[in-house]
C-alpha cells in the first residue's frame, strides 16, 4: 500500500502550527468555553424539560377542573373548540371504555400508556374521570388529554438554544480577540527571537525593544542591555587582542628601529663635526628628533615586554621647550601657522613624569598641525593647582560616528593611521592623574589636556 509523503515545507508548517503559541493559547480556551457552553446547554435542556412537563401538568389540571364536572355535553364540536383553545387532542370514553368522541383520528382505545403513538405523532397521555358520569347527558365516563410531544421537544430546545448560541458566539468573539492578541504577542516574540539569534551571531547593534511596559517589552529591553554589554565586551576583547598583537609587532620592529636609529645618530653626529657652524642648529634639531625616536622605541620595547617605564619628574617649562623644539620644524614643513603661549606659573610646575606629558602633548599638537592651517597651543595653571594645555585648530573636526570612541585604541580618522595616538594621550592623562576631553568652539576643535602637579 502506498504511503503519502508530505512535502517538507508542509510538514514544517504543520509542526510549527502544532507548536505555536497561538494554538497553545486558543486550544484550552476554546475547549473550556465549548465544554462550558455544552454543560450550560445541557442543564438548560434539562431545566426546560422540567419546566415544560410542569407546564403540561398545570394545563392538564386546569382542563380537568373545567371538564370533570361540566354540565354541557362533550360532543364533537365542543371537543374541537376546546382542543384548539388548549392546543391538545381530546378523547372521551363511555362506561365500557369505548371511544365516544375524538379530535384525532384513532380507531382503538389507546389504553393507559403514558406515551401514545397515533400515526406518526407521539403524545403524552393524561386521563381523568368525570363527576356523576351516569347522570350526564353525554354519558362520558372519562376523558384523555393528549399533548403533542413535538411541542415538548420544541420547548426543551428553545430552553437550550439561547445559552448554546450565547456560548458559541462568546467562543467566537473570545477566540477572535485571543487570536489577534496572540498573533501580536507571537509577532513580538518572533522579533525577539530573531534579535537574540542575531546577537548570538555577533550582531550587537540592532535593538529589539518595542517600548512595551509588559513582560515581553521588559524582556526586549533586557536583551538590548545584554547586547550592549556584549558589544562593549567584544570591543574590549578585540582591543586586548589587537594590543597583544601590536605589542608583538612593536617588539620586533623596535629592535630593528633601534639599530637603525643608533646608526643614523652616529652618522648625523659625525656630519655635525665636519659641517660649518651655520648648519649647527638644524643638525641639533635632527639629533634631537633621533633622540626622541630612540626614546619612543625604548618605550615600545618596554610595552612589548609588559613593563612600565620608570617615572622621570620634570618641570613644565623643560617639557614645553622639548615639545616646541621638536614640532616647530614639522609645522614649518606643513606650512601651518602655530602660536605658543605659556604662563610663568604653569612653567614652574613640576610633573610626575615628563616624558609621558611630552608624548601626550606632542600627539595632540601633531594632530592639530595635520588637521588645520592655524593652531594655537596654550598652557596655564588652574585654580586647583593643575596644568592645562589647550590645543586649538581650525580643522573640520571629529566625525560624529567616531566621537564616542575617539580615545579608544585603533580608532582613527586617518586612512594611514593606526588609531593609537589619542589612546596614548588618554593613558598619559590617567597616569598623571588628570583627564583629556575635546569639544567644538566657534568652528574650531579644542583639546584640553589637564594633569596634576607635584
Amino acid at each position: 500500500m502506498a504511503v503519502t509523503q508530505l512535502k517538507p515545507s508542509l510538514r514544517l508548517s504543520i509542526f510549527s502550527w502544532n507548536h505555536s503559541l497561538r494554538l497553545r493559547l486558543l486550544g484550552p480556551l476554546i475547549v473550556t468555553a465549548l465544554a462550558a457552553a455544552i454543560a450550560v446547554a445541557a442543564a438548560s435542556y434539562w431545566l426546560g424539560s422540567r419546566w415544560a412537563t410542569a407546564d403540561i401538568q398545570t394545563r392538564f389540571e386546569a382542563i380537568e377542573r373545567t371538564l370533570a364536572d361540566s354540565h354541557y355535553p362533550l360532543n364533537a364540536l365542543v371537543l374541537e373548540s376546546l382542543g384548539e383553545l388548549t392546543q391538545t387532542e381530546l378523547i372521551t370514553f363511555d362506561q365500557s371504555q369505548r371511544i365516544q368522541q375524538s379530535t384525532v383520528a384513532i380507531s382503538e382505545p389507546p389504553g393507559d400508556q403514558r406515551i401514545v403513538t397515533i400515526g406518526s405523532q407521539r403524545f403524552l397521555a393524561y386521563r381523568f374521570d368525570t363527576v356523576a358520569a351516569p347522570r350526564r347527558s353525554d354519558r362520558v365516563f372519562s376523558v384523555m388529554v393528549l399533548f403533542d410531544e413535538a411541542l415538548l421537544d420544541a420547548s426543551r430546545k428553545r430552553a437550550a438554544m439561547l445559552p448554546l448560541v450565547t456560548g458559541l458566539s462568546t467562543i467566537v468573539a473570545l477566540s477572535t480577540i485571543t487570536f489577534l492578541l496572540a498573533s501580536r504577542l507571537v509577532g513580538r516574540i518572533g522579533h525577539l527571537q530573531r534579535r537574540v539569534e542575531a546577537v548570538a551571531a555577533g550582531d550587537f547593534t540592532a535593538t529589539v525593544s518595542d517600548q512595551g511596559s509588559d513582560e515581553v517589552g521588559r524582556l526586549g529591553t533586557a536583551v538590548d542591555h545584554m547586547a550592549t554589554q556584549l558589544d562593549q565586551l567584544w570591543k574590549r576583547v578585540h582591543r586586548q587582542q589587537s594590543e597583544k598583537l601590536l605589542h608583538q609587532i612593536a617588539g620586533g620592529m623596535a629592535h630593528q628601529l633601534r639599530n637603525s636609529l643608533t646608526g643614523a645618530r652616529l652618522a648625523v653626529e659625525l656630519h655635525a663635526n665636519e659641517c660649518d657652524s651655520a648648519d649647527e642648529e638644524s643638525l641639533q634639531v635632527a639629533i634631537r628628533q633621533i633622540e626622541l625616536s630612540e626614546d619612543y622605541v625604548r618605550r615600545l620595547l618596554l610595552a612589548a615586554a609588559g613593563r612600565q617605564d620608570r617615572d622621570r619628574p620634570m618641570t613644565v617649562a623643560v617639557c614645553w621647550d622639548d615639545v616646541r623644539s621638536s614640532l616647530k620644524p614639522v609645522a614649518e614643513h606643513l606650512k601651518t601657522d602655530i602660536q605658543w603661549q605659556i604662563d610663568q606659573a604653569a612653567g614652574e610646575c613640576r610633573l610626575a613624569d615628563g616624558p609621558s606629558w611630552v608624548a601626550a602633548v606632542s600627539n595632540l599638537i601633531h594632530n592639530a598641525i595635520q588637521a588645520g592651517e592655524h593652531v594655537r597651543v596654550a598652557a596655564s595653571r588652574t585654580a586647583d593647582q593643575q596644568v592645562c594645555v589647550r590645543v586649538t585648530d581650525d580643522g573640520p573636526g571629529i566625525p560624529a560616528e567616531l566621537a564616542a570612541e575617539l580615545f579608544e585604541p585603533f580608532v582613527t580618522t586617518k586612512p594611514e593611521g593606526m588609531g593609537l595616538g589619542l589612546s596614548v594621550v588618554k593613558r598619559a592623562a590617567e597616569h598623571l592623574q588628570g583627564q583629556v576631553h575635546w569639544h567644538r568652539e566657534n568652528q574650531h576643535t579644542v583639546f584640553e589636556f589637564t594633569v596634576s602637579t607635584q
